[in-house]
């Protein structure tokens, strides 16, 4: 045997898929089978389970490093297809084990990679793999499709705060030992309460996806529905779903990131559609609405400034530079006073080049002009009247009133696609060769893009309709402002994020002086923001030259 004694990597690869589940213990078995008929040695075992070959994020790409640095010979496989069925990832791996003259051998397909033919049998069967893996996603996009039009999950599986009631379930009573009901998902009657404080944990209360982690496992002691302890990303992946709030998350086919076809773990451009399912809501569309928006502003937000250590942490902006501004130790009289002073981040750490002469103002000052704004704009009857002309004769449309419109037209051309593409894809699944292949698809995919573009307009209008008013902050600035002296840093900054955009700091100088004065200006939420970028347009700086925006 002229390969006898040699040292080789067994590997074992179980799929997601049911039909590739094949029994970890039969691939073994064949490949030791294989190893005392060739003489080789197989001295370490590598087991990927519930895992798919459309990837190479294994733990086969180990078995291949060791093969490089000439600890092994080469990787034994029960078939060419546990190794992977994907074209471009087989073929480059393949090609960094044959580099360094390793090999890769089958248990089951026995080829001599060494000739013409021996190598050309092993790409066929290789593709072969890959067609098998085409095919069957092929297959699974067509269910997914199915089941996103009758309102469920793409992949039905138990979701926590609910009881799954499966399709198929045994009865012994019944003639095939299967009884058919109707697929749907119920309130949980112990964990449904539980997923809406986690949400009303991360709105209100701003806990971050650590602390909802150890109060899930630690404080309740309650598994995912695989019984395994949560984690940062599966509670974050599973607020995010939006499944609590009565939605399905879908990728939006049209994106060319290559998620949909599994190629990525993930969308670079985040681009998700939420259609409407059928399982009940836990929490409600203003508590869905608020946790996006929390969301937002957390990954808008530094990570070091979500704690806050002072009240306007996070928020301050010098003027000139538009660049961030942050808290500074200053000393006086030996005396050394943390946070003291404020400046300009870009000044003082970055270059002084986009700004010059920076900034420097007391964090004390800063404070009370923010306090005396949020008392002046919370002053009762401070709208009370209208700011329009009295020669305008014509009424000013209600914007939210033109937003509910548009949604109400939108909502009846969604309820027509969804009954279009019901029932189509009913009738085929009564009659399957009605239509031919081709069109059916054709035209089941033009159904589905038009659902997710008016989905997606829906969404856009969400964010235009919640647009909020000076009226419906008074009464949080009016809380804030009396608490504002019993309150600490954290809580008085969590506060002010949900009024105030950005603080502004203007440094007013003379020609060729020093800093002499600061002018604070507030940006607040409710009206439009002054530093919002208009493409294409010049857009000057108030205290600074002109710069192209887009």
């Amino acid at each position: 045997m002229p390969h006898a004694g040699e040292p080789w990597i067994g590997y074992i690869r179980v799929s997601t898929w049911k039909e590739e589940k094949i029994s970890p213990e039969l691939q073994r078995t064949a490949i030791e089978q294989w190893a005392a008929r060739t003489g080789r040695h197989i001295v370490d075992w590598i087991v990927d389970l519930d895992e798919s070959g459309r990837h190479f994020k294994r733990k086969i790409m180990g078995g291949i490093e060791r093969i490089e640095r000439r600890e092994v010979r080469g990787i034994a496989v029960w078939r060419y297809s546990r190794f992977g069925r994907n074209r471009t990832g087989n073929a480059a791996n393949l090609a960094r084990v044959e580099a360094v003259g390793g090999l890769l051998e089958s248990a089951t397909e026995p080829v001599d990679a060494s000739t013409a033919i021996g190598r050309f049998a092993r790409g066929m069967y290789m593709e072969f793999a890959a067609f098998e893996s085409d095919r069957a996603g092929e297959q699974w996009k067509e269910t997914h499709e199915h089941r996103l039009a009758a309102k469920l999950p793409a992949t039905g599986r138990p979701r926590f705060g609910y009881v799954w009631h499966r399709r198929r379930i045994p009865d012994a009573t019944a003639p095939s030992g299967i009884r058919l009901q109707e697929e749907r998902y119920a309130l949980h009657p112990d964990h449904a309460s539980v997923v809406e404080e986690l949400y009303e944990r991360k709105i209100e209360e701003h806990d971050g996806f650590n602390a909802l982690v150890h109060w899930l496992n630690e404080d309740l002691a309650i598994p995912t529905m695989r019984g395994k302890a949560w984690g940062v990303s599966s509670v974050s992946r599973y607020l995010d779903s939006g499944f609590a709030a009565g939605f399905l998350r879908t990728h939006d086919k049209r994106c060319p990131c290559g998620y949909s076809s599994g190629t990525t773990s993930g969308c670079p451009d985040n681009r998700f559609i939420y259609l409407p399912g059928a399982q009940p809501r836990i929490i409600s569309p203003d508590q869905w609405e608020a946790f996006k928006e929390h969301r937002k502003m957390v990954k808008a937000t530094p990570p070091r400034a979500r704690k806050a250590t002072y009240p306007l942490t996070g928020l301050l902006r010098h003027a000139y530079c538009r660049f961030h501004m942050s808290a500074a130790s200053y000393t006086s009289k030996g005396v050394q006073l943390r946070g003291h002073i404020l400046v300009c981040s870009r000044n003082k750490y970055a270059n002084r080049i986009d700004c010059p002469k920076g900034i420097s103002v007391k964090r004390e000052y800063v404070e009370g002009e923010v306090l005396t704004w949020l008392k002046r704009e919370a002053a009762p009857g401070i709208d009370a009247a209208p700011s329009i002309p009295e020669q305008r004769a014509e009424p000013v449309e209600d914007p939210r009133a033109r937003v509910q419109r548009e949604r109400v037209r939108l909502q009846g051309k969604l309820s027509k696609v969804e009954g279009a593409l019901d029932r189509l894809v009913m009738d085929n699944a009564m009659n399957p060769g009605k239509y031919p292949a081709d069109s059916f698809a054709r035209v089941r995919d033009q159904f589905a893009g038009e659902k997710g573009s008016i989905m997606k307009a829906l969404a856009e209008l969400g964010e235009a309709e919640t647009t909020p008013t000076r009226e419906e902050y008074v009464p949080l600035m009016l809380d804030l402002i009396e608490a504002w002296p019993h309150m600490d840093a954290i809580e008085k900054n969590a506060l002010l994020r949900q009024v105030v955009r950005r603080i502004v700091c203007h440094d007013i100088r003379t020609e060729g002086s020093r800093w002499i004065e600061t002018r604070v200006e507030v940006h607040p939420v409710f009206e439009p923001d002054p530093w919002a970028p208009i493409m294409g347009e010049v857009v000057a700086r108030k205290d600074g030259p002109a710069e192209l925006t887009g």
